[in-house]
C-alpha cells in the first residue's frame, strides 16, 4: 500500500510538472509571437540605443549645436554621438603636417557652445573625426590622403598632442577615423592609427573610438581592427557607399561585413538624401538586423528638413 501510494504520488507529481513546463513553453511562444517588431523583426534581431551623426562635414557655416536641441531632448534615453568633421593632418594649403591635426569644421561650432550643449544634454557625446574624403583648398577640393610618415613614432607623438588639444578645446569624448584615400598604400596606417587610439585611451584623454570603412577600404580597416579592436568601440561602416539598392542587398552586405568586424560593434548607416537606401526602405532593412546602432551622414544636410531622418531613426532605435 505504501509503495503503491508512493508511486501514485510520483506519477502525479511528474504529470503536474510536465503540464507546468508545457504551459510555460506555450506562454513563452505566445509572448514571443506577440512581440514581433514592425517590418517582421523578431526577438532574434536587436539594436543598440545609439545614434552617431556626423556634424560639420558638408560645410554648413550657419550650423549650431542648438539646432539639434529639440531632437536630442525628444529622445532622452537615446545616446547621441556627434563626430565633428573633420580634423585634418594638413595646413590650409593642403600640406601635410606630420600628425598635427587642425579643425576644419565651421567656426560656429566652437568650444564654448560645445561645452554648453553637452552640459544641457547628458545623453550627448562629441568626437573629432579625422581626415574625411577631401579638403577645401583655395576654393577647390583636394583629396585627403593617408601617407606613410618618415617616423611613425614622431607622427603618433604629434597626433596625440594635437588631438589632446582639440579634446580640451571642444570638450570631446572620443576620436573617429575616416581616412578614405590610400594612393600610396597603407603600410604604416595600422601602426600609426592603432597606437594613436590606444595611447589616447590609456591616458584617459578619450573614452570612445570609432572607425568608418567602406568597400574599397574595408580590408585596410579590418587589419586595424584585428590588431587594435579592443580599443575600438564602434564600426561606422559606410554601407551607402557600397551601391546597395534593395533591402536584401543591404542585409546581405551587412552580414558579409560582420565577418571582418565584431558584429556587436557594427552600426547600420544611411546618407541624408544621398546614396543607397533611404527613408522607410533603410528602416525596414535595419529592422532585420542586429545592430549596435545607426550612423547618419550628416547633420548639415539634414538641417533643411528639420532633422526628419534623425527623428525617424531615433524613433526606431527607441522602439
Amino acid at each position: 500500500m505504501a509503495r503503491t501510494c508512493s508511486n501514485t504520488m510520483k506519477f502525479g507529481s511528474a504529470a503536474i510538472l510536465i503540464a507546468m513546463v508545457m504551459a510555460i513553453v506555450v506562454n513563452s511562444n505566445v509572448v514571443a509571437a506577440s512581440r514581433q517588431y514592425p517590418g517582421g523583426r523578431s526577438l532574434l534581431q536587436s539594436h543598440g540605443a545609439l545614434l552617431i551623426d556626423y556634424m560639420g562635414a558638408s560645410g554648413d557655416t550657419s550650423l549650431q549645436f542648438s539646432d539639434l536641441q529639440a531632437t536630442v531632448s525628444a529622445f532622452p534615453t537615446l545616446e547621441f554621438i556627434f563626430p565633428l568633421s573633420f580634423a585634418i593632418d594638413a595646413d590650409a594649403s593642403g600640406n601635410t603636417q606630420n600628425g598635427v591635426f587642425s579643425p576644419y569644421w565651421s567656426t560656429s561650432l566652437d568650444g564654448a557652445s560645445a561645452q554648453a550643449f553637452k552640459q544641457q544634454n547628458p545623453n550627448v557625446k562629441l568626437m573629432v573625426s579625422l581626415a574625411g574624403f577631401s579638403q577645401f583648398v583655395n576654393g577647390n577640393t583636394q583629396n585627403v590622403n593617408w601617407y606613410d610618415p618618415a617616423s611613425t613614432t614622431d607622427w603618433v607623438t604629434n597626433a596625440v598632442s594635437s588631438i589632446t588639444s582639440l579634446v580640451s578645446t571642444y570638450n570631446l569624448d572620443g576620436v573617429d577615423v575616416d581616412y578614405e584615400n590610400f594612393p600610396s598604400g597603407s603600410a604604416t596606417f595600422t601602426t600609426c592609427i592603432g597606437q594613436l587610439i590606444s595611447n589616447l585611451k590609456s591616458a584617459g584623454t578619450i573614452s570612445v573610438a570609432s572607425i568608418a570603412p567602406f568597400g574599397s577600404t574595408s580590408s585596410i580597416y579590418a587589419d586595424l581592427f584585428s590588431n587594435y579592436g579592443s580599443s575600438i568601440d564602434y564600426v561606422n561602416y559606410q554601407f551607402y557607399a557600397d551601391g546597395l539598392n534593395t533591402q536584401s542587398d543591404y542585409v546581405n552586405d551587412f552580414n558579409t561585413v560582420s565577418a571582418s568586424f565584431d558584429p556587436t560593434k557594427l552600426l547600420a548607416s544611411v546618407e541624408v538624401n544621398g546614396r543607397g537606401l533611404q527613408g522607410n526602405d533603410f528602416i525596414a532593412a535595419a529592422q532585420q538586423l542586429s545592430i549596435a546602432g545607426v550612423m547618419i551622414f550628416d547633420v548639415d544636410n539634414s538641417k533643411s528638413s528639420n532633422f526628419a531622418l534623425e527623428q525617424s531613426v531615433a524613433t526606431f532605435l527607441t522602439s
